[in-house]
């Protein structure tokens, strides 16, 4: 089964939808807990498939010869799921000081680098070639 350009464009739009919602549920108070395990839920969730085709996209492409900062999307990937991690942890401690707290700081920082490095895919998808916008692969 292919993986495309256009399938992770299509999944940054999904998880661009869940920043909106975390970031809604950042703002108000009190927090609402179940709207906020329901957003992260599904988001993690996109979020873990996603990384793991990127994975695989990204070394083909390399693998072939293409210019892309592997080093770098994986390290990103890593620093990520620190702050996710963070976030869960606190949450994990029904205090609603920490969860809070890890909502403001954890929480905007994940949400804005995500983005960041959603864009910086994005760029890397738009300068690809259209005969490289699609990998074949037997692991999915």
């Amino acid at each position: 089964m292919p993986l495309t350009a256009h399938e992770f464009k299509k999944e940054h739009e999904t998880i661009e939808r869940e920043l909106i919602e975390l970031e809604t549920i950042i703002f108000s108070t009190p927090i609402n807990y179940p709207n906020l395990i329901h957003v992260l839920k599904r988001l993690y969730e996109v979020w873990e498939k996603h990384e793991e085709k990127e994975d695989i996209f990204f070394q083909a492409l390399a693998k072939k010869g293409y210019t892309i900062p592997i080093k770098k999307i994986f390290f990103e990937h890593g620093m990520l799921k620190k702050h996710r991690e963070r976030l869960m942890n606190a949450l994990h401690t029904g205090s609603e000081f920490k969860t809070h707290e890890a909502l403001l700081h954890d929480g905007k920082a994940m949400i804005q680098k995500l983005r960041k490095h959603m864009a910086d895919e994005d760029w890397i998808f738009y300068a690809l070639p259209k005969s490289a916008q699609e990998v074949e692969t037997q692991l999915f």
